[in-house]
């Protein structure tokens, strides 16, 4: 009984840590997704001559501001802001619901811009 009663211990020991780490694979892929929460086109107006604009975020991050690649690294990441730093120092940070992105604040324009997703209908 008792070589049985081991034996039995022996797998409910492992079947509980195998358990826990599917558990922990399962909660590590959602950092992965937030980038995807960022990516898309969006249009922004600039109040100074009320000209608009269209900000692009490509799934591995890269910025384009009216089809210009910007050179820049991410910075931060979370489903609050990601913020990004270009050549000179600056950030851009943008800001998001839980939804998307409604905001960017451009810290060489020290300026912020409320975004909208750029549909065919705003293009």
């Amino acid at each position: 009984m008792k070589g049985r009663e081991i034996a039995l211990f022996g797998i409910s020991l492992v079947a509980g840590l195998t358990g826990g780490f599917s558990l922990r694979k399962k909660k590590q892929p959602q950092p992965s997704e937030s980038p995807l929460f960022y990516v898309g086109t969006w249009q922004f107006v600039d109040p100074h001559n009320q000209r608009r604009h269209r900000l692009a975020i490509s799934p591995n991050l890269d910025v384009q501001i009216d089809d210009h690649p910007l050179q820049v690294r991410v910075q931060d990441l979370n489903e609050q802001q990601l913020t990004f730093q270009d050549k000179f120092g600056y950030h851009l940070t943008i800001h998001a619901n839980e939804r998307q992105p409604i905001s960017f604040f451009d810290e060489a324009d020290d300026c912020t811009y409320a975004v909208k997703p750029l549909t065919d209908k705003n293009d």
